[in-house]
């Protein structure tokens, strides 16, 4: 089971064994709900207005699992009431904090009431409950949410069901459900479901824009889904299904028997969509529109590979955190920012599905396929590096990280040439040339050593002084302000190249964040365009930083690199050096070719510089080891 989820190729044996670990899991918290809640404190109603108690739901929802027991296994499987429920036993048990606009603790253990009227509703068993509602609309768990129907942030709310119908009633008004709750009506808003088939029968995906605990950020209100938008989503999601089924079996598999929500929620652009999942919402995936049903079916892969591996790691623990001092991190690929191992773990678990579904569809769109192929195997090759000499994994850990390799070895046969293979390893040197500008940090002294050599006219040292992780006073590292607007041009261009020409007209007159890419130059168009000459040109004339010294890097030898990509934070560091001696200015080119000049040891093994994957450490970068862990910082993720 190890080496199909580290693989993604699960049976549904498999997926099954995980989903009843994760409703064990859920059944568990809702019990020491109900053993935890107390009487409704001094801020609740009482007496006739105070919500109904947490052993009564439960007793209601133990009838209707008496009467119907898939009623009640389909008000659980709601990823919503996971994030409910997981953090309202935090908050019960450990004290913590509630998360924005989260309810009241009176009302929190009470809205137990409400999975009970869910059920109850699916059963069609006679029950009345009095049920916590936020700002007066009562949610149901699994089939939507009610008008409000009264006043107040939180108020109690009833809820009538039998054999002639229900209704919910309120101090400001009442509704009459409709006897179909998969259809609106007057006060009522059904979760929007779209049609899809696994391999063992109908597995309807819910588009969750209702439930106030559907974002794992936060308590939210409901939001109005126009019907374009709404036919958007139904169209893309229906299209990725099909994309999957007929080309990528075992993704669809995983993909239909893991994520059972799509949350909506804004993002940069269509081109820039994000997605999210959380171990509290088992079965949702938060994401944004994204620009076509590739995209949308690589995002689901990569959350729901998210889920697979959560759900595993609840079952046996996949690394053991440090107990003492901070926490070691890693550069992970596609962050901007210092990873600890679990989230280098979770990352190159997704990305190596990613990998593979657009090793499958090259036959289907070549070059864009190609492009992306290219880009995430190079990332989940130096991610492996890290993962391979870890220390912090436990043997169930490492049996993933051994199928993951496995998987990396038979794509590494694949080939990835052409001008899209050559722009993915150029962002992959952009991005880790970036992370390493923004991240890392050369000794004061050793660079002061450096700018006392080149000012007197001597070569550098053969041994080119080591980086560390840059921290704040907090210890906790500096994140880039980097936007990785090359990656992104380079993306749309094998995306859809006459859009890219027009970002690239965009950028030329000054236009704002075309496509949602921030900050790109007429420098970025040129060098993604393939035309290294001109955009070497363009970034001598910006003004000096980080991103502009790695676009000269890239430009001036464009299928290589140099000091200015592989050791940007050494250059910036002799420059700086030489500002504190007063030395004239030098630029980042001459800086770059001194350093550079004794890039060949005499035995003709290759430089310090030259042997790095990306990272080193703990306490150094620049040394002879791969792929290593950076630094240390003191928090967890």
């Amino acid at each position: 089971m190890f080496t199909a989820v580290a693989t993604g190729d699960v049976s549904e044996g498999d997926l099954a064994l995980l989903r009843s670990a994760q409703r064990s899991r859920l059944l568990l918290a809702l019990m020491a709900i109900r053993g935890t809640a107390r009487q409704p404190d001094e801020g609740g109603p009482r007496g006739t207005h105070a919500p109904t108690r947490p052993s009564t739901a439960w007793d209601v929802l133990a009838h209707a699992q008496r009467s119907r027991p898939s009623t009640v296994e389909d008000v659980l499987a709601d990823p919503a009431v996971g994030a409910w429920a997981f953090q309202l036993l935090r908050r019960l048990e450990h004290g913590a904090a509630a998360a924005p606009g989260d309810a009241p603790l009176w009302a929190g253990a009470t809205l137990l009431g409400a999975l009970a009227g869910a059920a109850a509703l699916r059963a069609g068993i006679r029950a009345t409950l009095r049920i916590p509602a936020g700002a007066g609309r009562l949610w149901l768990p699994s089939l939507g949410l009610s008008g409000s129907v009264s006043r107040g942030t939180w108020a109690v709310v009833t809820l009538e069901c039998g054999p002639r119908g229900a209704a919910v009633f309120g101090d400001s008004g009442s509704i009459r459900l409709p006897g179909d709750l998969a259809r609106p009506a007057d006060g009522w808003f059904p979760l929007p479901t779209i049609d899809r088939q696994s391999p063992t029968g109908p597995a309807p995906l819910a588009l969750d824009h209702l439930s106030p605990y559907r974002d794992f950020r936060a308590v939210k209100d409901p939001t109005r889904l126009t019907a374009p938008v709404l036919e958007r989503w139904r169209s893309l999601l229906r299209e990725a299904d099909a994309l999957l089924r007929s080309g990528h079996p075992a993704a669809h598999r995983l993909v239909t028997g893991t994520v059972r929500t799509v949350v909506p929620v804004d993002g940069p652009s269509e081109l820039r969509a994000v997605s999210a999942t959380a171990p509290d919402s088992y079965g949702a995936v938060t994401m944004s529109l994204p620009l076509d049903a590739e995209a949308m079916a690589a995002a689901l892969i990569h959350e729901a590979r998210h889920q697979l591996l959560s759900a595993l790691a609840e079952l046996t623990p996949l690394h053991i955190p440090s107990r003492e001092g901070p926490q070691p991190v890693y550069f992970a690929p596609w962050r901007a920012d210092p990873r600890p191992l679990r989230g280098l773990l979770f990352g190159a678990h997704a990305f190596a599905g990613v990998t593979s579904f657009w090793h499958a569809l090259q036959a289907r769109d070549r070059e864009r396929a190609e492009f992306e192929f290219a880009l995430h195997r190079r990332q989940l090759r130096t991610a492996l590096a890290a993962l391979g000499t870890a220390t912090g994994l436990t043997r169930a850990g490492g049996l993933v990280v051994e199928g993951l390799t496995r998987e990396a070895r038979r794509l590494a046969r694949e080939p990835a040439s052409g001008r899209a293979g050559r722009a993915a390893d150029l962002c992959c040197q952009d991005l880790g040339a970036l992370w390493r500008a923004a991240h890392l940090e050369v000794d004061a002294e050793a660079a002061a050593e450096l700018a006392a050599a080149l000012l007197a006219g001597h070569p550098p040292p053969l041994t080119l002084p080591a980086a560390q992780l840059r921290t704040h006073r907090t210890g906790t590292p500096r994140t880039s302000g980097a936007e990785q607007a090359r990656l992104w041009l380079a993306r749309l261009r094998f995306t859809d190249p006459a859009a890219f020409d027009r970002a690239c007209a965009a950028i030329a007159d000054g236009a704002p964040h075309p496509f949602g890419i921030r900050d790109a130059t007429v420098a970025d168009t040129r060098l993604t365009a393939g035309e290294p000459e001109a955009a070497l040109d363009e970034y001598r004339r910006l003004p000096a930083s980080p991103a502009s010294l790695v676009g000269i890097g890239l430009a001036a030898k464009a299928d290589g690199v140099s000091m200015l990509v592989e050791r940007p934070e050494l250059v910036l560091a002799l420059q700086a050096a030489l500002t504190r001696l007063g030395a004239p200015a030098a630029g980042p080119e001459e800086l770059a070719a001194w350093l550079g000049s004794r890039s060949t040891a005499p035995d003709g093994a290759p430089s310090d510089a030259e042997q790095i994957d990306v990272a080193v450490g703990p306490d150094s970068v620049g040394g002879v080891q791969r792929g290593l862990v950076v630094g240390t910082q003191h928090q967890a993720e």
